[in-house]
């Protein structure tokens, strides 16, 4: 959920050179860490600092794929158990089979992609963790078995300090060239882009020469930008979990009825390939959740360069070219 953060509650995204106050023994901790992933934090190790948001988002892409492919894996053998149970028996509907073997088919067709998807992503990482593939997947190996997906350990803010603005290299840089002061930054907040807050925040009331003033405003943009994406991210991750959380719920329900003889075990492989929707849904919207928090924590000067993500994030994407045959997961059955 969305948060409102006080000054103090977004210290965290605050370089450590802005908190005056801090103690001068005070160590920084890594941007990374808050994803409170092992995994994540063994790459970002073995990577040696280098490509910092392209490590994290690739292994964010490699986990949601690992799951994509658990869930059409699962959805395929349903798709079997099906064909299997209505061989010999009056179906449903009169193109109830061809669905089945459409569904299956495409199931076979998405899951070789996501093969080749994951093993792009474990060599990118292998390159920047200078290891081989071997050892890469041995070092992975827990960590792809695991379901959970990293999650960012901190509210979603709705609007942070003007100061995190001196974290930024393009801001210090500004500072250096036109002799200006990049931790004297102006009063006030930066709120999530829209209409209403471009307009509010077009210009900067700030001493200095008029170029730095611009590099500041400009920013201030791509700060409110990324804190837009992230808000919109969560609530889609929210909704997705609540889709997910009612699909359990009918489910177990189905498994009842089926037990109490009210439908068939064809139906239930239905009403099972349905819950393998919302956790495909649930793993992407996850998925674009974290790498959100990566293009962040990139706009406000904690990580060197968020140009990186953009393959993975292009390859998230494409996972609207993969649901459509899941979506013909039939509601039509009723107990054939």
């Amino acid at each position: 959920m969305v948060h409102s953060t006080s000054v103090l509650a977004a210290s965290m995204f605050v370089d450590h050179k802005v908190r005056t106050q801090a103690p001068a023994n005070t160590q920084r901790q890594h941007w990374w860490a808050s994803f409170e992933d092992t995994a994540m934090n063994r790459l970002m190790a073995a990577s040696g600092g280098a490509n910092e948001s392209g490590v994290a988002a690739t292994y964010i892409a490699l986990k949601v794929k690992t799951l994509e492919l658990l869930y059409l894996e699962n959805t395929r053998s349903a798709v079997v158990r099906q064909t299997m149970l209505i061989q010999g028996t009056t179906q449903p509907y009169d193109d109830f089979a061809k669905q089945l073997a459409a569904r299956h088919a495409s199931a076979e067709t998405t899951i070789g992609k996501l093969q080749v998807q994951r093993a792009s992503y474990i060599s990118y990482l292998a390159k920047q963790c200078h290891m081989q593939e071997v050892a890469l997947n041995e070092m992975l190996a827990d960590a792809l078995q695991d379901k959970s997906l990293p999650r960012f350990a901190a509210e979603v803010p709705r609007e942070l300090p003007m100061a995190v603005l001196a974290n930024r290299n393009d801001v210090n840089l500004a500072a250096a060239l036109y002799g200006a002061d990049a931790s004297a930054m102006p009063d006030g907040v930066i709120e999530a882009t829209n209409e209403a807050t471009n307009e509010a925040q077009q210009d900067i009331d700030m001493p200095g020469n008029p170029f730095y003033v611009h590099a500041v405003a400009q920013a201030r943009e791509q700060v409110s930008e990324a804190l837009r994406r992230l808000q919109a991210q969560s609530d889609i991750a929210n909704t997705a979990y609540a889709r997910v959380a009612n699909a359990r719920a009918e489910f177990e329900s189905s498994k009842q009825r089926r037990d109490r003889g009210e439908i068939s075990e064809v139906q239930l492989m239905e009403d099972f390939q349905g819950l393998l929707l919302d956790l495909h849904v649930l793993a992407a919207a996850n998925g674009e959740l974290a790498l959100a928090w990566v293009v962040f924590m990139g706009s406000i000067g904690n990580s060197p360069s968020i140009d990186s993500i953009a393959g993975p994030q292009s390859a998230q994407a494409e996972q609207t070219d993969q649901l459509p045959f899941l979506h013909k997961v039939s509601r039509k059955l009723r107990n054939p």
